[in-house]
């Protein structure tokens, strides 16, 4: 019996201490950079993914600079469009000062577009 007890104490322990937003949203957000030419997305000079393919990106970075580049184009650095995740709004059930601090550490109170359009102004078509 002390055992159920101190597990079930461990398990409502860890469930108030997560974030709401954390738990139902995840650390990742998929985007896709949408582009009418193939190039390389970058994160702060390292390659993340190519354009029109789904790419994960941390929460925590989501405030990041991107950069596309496409061969034979000029460089496009974007600023992602960010977003209040309404889930964190959960966090006043569970405490803001609990929840509302994994989420804030974690940044997953953010989010963005699913899509970004990225306007290449190139010379040739593919």
């Amino acid at each position: 019996m002390k055992n159920i007890t101190i597990s079930l104490f461990l398990i409502s322990a860890i469930l108030l201490n997560s974030g709401c937003a954390l738990i139902l949203t995840g650390r990742k957000q998929k985007v896709t950079f949408k582009s009418d030419y193939d190039g390389k997305v970058y994160q702060n000079l390292t390659e993340i993914g190519k354009t029109n393919e789904e790419i994960k990106i941390l929460r925590a970075n989501l405030t990041n600079l991107f950069t596309v580049k496409v061969e034979g184009c000029p460089d496009e650095q974007l600023v992602l469009p960010i977003k209040f995740n309404p889930a964190f709004y959960l966090n006043i059930f569970n405490g803001v000062f609990f929840g509302g601090y994994y989420d804030l550490n974690s940044r997953a109170q953010l989010k963005t577009d699913k899509i970004i359009n990225v306007g290449n102004k190139c010379k040739s078509k593919k």
